[in-house]
């Protein structure tokens, strides 16, 4: 399966990009996202034992006994396929999939759910739902969203938490980008990990009050035109570790494509953003992200794993030192 992924659900009729899981049209209640997607299975931990060869005579000429030998290790077990999710210690505290159920049904009033995905046969399972109150028009018809993603790992590395994201979290590589991009709070399976769970939703009014700050600066973006020379300045900015000795943005294969994304590209219609830094940061997010354009595999692994996303967040910064010089 794609980027680790196992089951799924996806409201809004919004497919993933690897067109897999069960979409629907609007969104669902937590308790029947969770069902959808399969993400409601048992886990336990089990001591894991090896084989061990035993003579049954002397100078070993009778044949020889396999016994089992506990190891001090422990197993995550998944119950209802007896799958084996991750080795860890003793000291290891199991967080059930309800748990991360109770989450989701503890901000129904707060957030309406997008998705729920099962991935690596039970490893991971995580939740996305758009925070009602922190969806924002940077101009009018050009929307952003802040999202609460609940994340909790059964394959031994993977802790559990929640994460304020604009990440639609569809599979583990998704996961991977809103884990390294959001604000973070992060719990280990260690003892007390169950009774933590519900102090991870006091950071919901903080996570508005950036995602506030972030929208006043893409308003800011938006009311800023540029000219040529000020775009051709702004992607020289943006790319400079691309342009060492004699290269210019002409020698570039992207610089076309991006031209024409400022133009012609998703959102550029809309009025107030082409001719702007706002819609010169979506031309260059277009083309280092968008999934909508080529090979959707290959651009969506461009996207989460190295320059998609770092290219993306230094066109955010430069546009603002820009913006604010």
């Amino acid at each position: 399966m794609p980027a680790e992924f196992t089951s799924g659900w996806f409201g809004n009729n919004e497919r993933a990009w690897h067109n897999q899981g069960v979409v629907t049209e609007g969104t669902l209640p937590a308790r029947d996202a969770f069902e959808t997607a399969n993400a409601l299975f048992g886990v336990e931990k089990r001591e894991l034992s090896y084989p061990v060869r035993v003579n049954t005579g002397p100078d070993g000429y009778l044949p020889e006994k396999i016994s089992y030998q506990k190891s001090g290790t422990f197993g995550v077990v998944r119950t209802d396929t007896q799958d084996l999710l991750g080795v860890v210690s003793d000291t290891y505290e199991v967080v059930q999939n309800e748990s991360l159920l109770r989450m989701a049904e503890f901000i129904r009033e707060e957030a309406d759910m997008d998705s729920v995905i099962v991935l690596k046969g039970g490893g991971k399972i995580a939740f996305t739902a758009t925070l009602r109150g922190a969806t924002a028009e940077v101009v009018p018809g050009d929307k952003v969203f802040r999202r609460l993603v609940g994340y909790l790992g059964h394959d031994g590395k993977t802790g559990c938490g929640a994460i304020f994201t604009n990440v639609r979290v569809v599979c583990a590589n998704t996961l991977a980008a809103a884990m390294r991009e959001g604000n973070k709070t992060s719990i280990i399976h260690k003892t007390g990990a169950n009774s933590s769970f519900d102090n991870l939703i006091q950071s919901i009014d903080t996570a508005r009050q950036t995602f506030a700050v972030e929208v006043q600066a893409m308003k800011e973006l938006a009311e800023h035109q540029i000219s040529t020379d000020d775009f051709r300045y702004f992607l020289e900015k943006v790319y400079a570790k691309d342009l060492k000795g004699d290269k210019e943005l002409e020698d570039l294969k992207k610089y076309e494509q991006i031209k024409r994304a400022s133009s012609v590209g998703f959102g550029s219609e809309i009025a107030g953003v082409r001719g702007t830094l706002w819609g010169a940061l979506n031309a260059v997010t277009e083309f280092e992200t968008s999934t909508k354009r080529g090979n959707q595999k290959s651009r969506f692994m461009k996207a989460n794993f190295g320059t998609g996303l770092t290219t993306s967040a230094r066109a955010f910064d430069v546009a603002l030192d820009m913006c604010y010089a």
